[in-house]
């Protein structure tokens, strides 16, 4: 078993692209991990295989989640409401993220991307220049949320599947907006409040030139360490 000061030395070849939702952090994460070839890993993905390691006792947040209906999930609560369960549910994950890392290889940089919060990470780091926050603008977030949900409703109805909700679709909608608006805050307050690098997404720049702006933030970081790996 590791303890604390060893896990920071056990990852510390992990490059940490954290945030919130629909800021462009799992394109930006793909791209980097293709072009240098490094391992990735994405949060998301994993989310399934999180489930299965949890429990009431561990992620309480999560067993409420789960324990839900549609309408309990997206419609009867408030955005703010569903906001502090994903916050207090994702936190929870972040002990599974760990465990995940630690299992993969080490020989080179790993991407890990995802929804990690400024107060879960921090600790982890050996360098300022290990992560950086992405957040989207409240205008960036509603465009790419909807824009999503679009693409969801076209391939629903190509398969068949499609059922129309009618205003409560657009409620539903509305609600996961309002919900990512306030993680983006959130997200947002808490690295500010720690002097962590954070970029507020807002559209204006294309995936090549916020992925050319992740990979200056990391520049620094994969210098030093690999100066560092070469007098091991």
């Amino acid at each position: 078993m590791l303890d604390h000061q060893e896990r920071i030395s056990a990852l510390s070849h992990v490059l940490w692209i954290s945030g919130s939702p629909c800021a462009g952090k799992s394109s930006i994460g793909h791209a980097i991990a293709r072009t240098h070839v490094f391992l990735d890993y994405h949060f998301d993905p994993m989310e399934r295989n999180h489930v299965a390691r949890s429990n009431a006792q561990n992620n309480p947040a999560l067993m409420e989640f789960l324990a839900m209906d549609m309408e309990q999930r997206w419609l009867s609560r408030s955005p703010e409401v569903m906001a502090r369960n994903v916050i207090e549910s994702w936190t929870a994950r972040f002990r599974l993220v760990i465990e995940d890392l630690l299992a993969m290889p080490r020989e080179w940089f790993i991407v890990a991307e995802g929804n990690f919060f400024p107060e879960s990470l921090t600790s982890y780091l050996a360098d300022p220049h290990q992560a950086i926050w992405l957040v989207p603008a409240d205008a960036l977030c509603e465009r790419v949320r909807r824009q999503r949900n679009a693409e969801r409703v076209k391939r629903q109805k190509s398969a068949g599947m499609y059922q129309e909700t009618g205003y409560t679709e657009e409620r539903r909608l509305r609600n996961i907006i309002d919900r990512d608006c306030y993680l983006a805050h959130y997200v947002k307050s808490q690295a500010e409040i720690r002097r962590l690098p954070i970029y507020e997404v807002d559209g204006s720049r294309s995936l090549d030139e916020m992925t050319l702006l992740v990979e200056n933030h990391f520049e620094p970081y994969i210098v030093k360490r690999l100066s560092q790996m070469e007098h091991l």
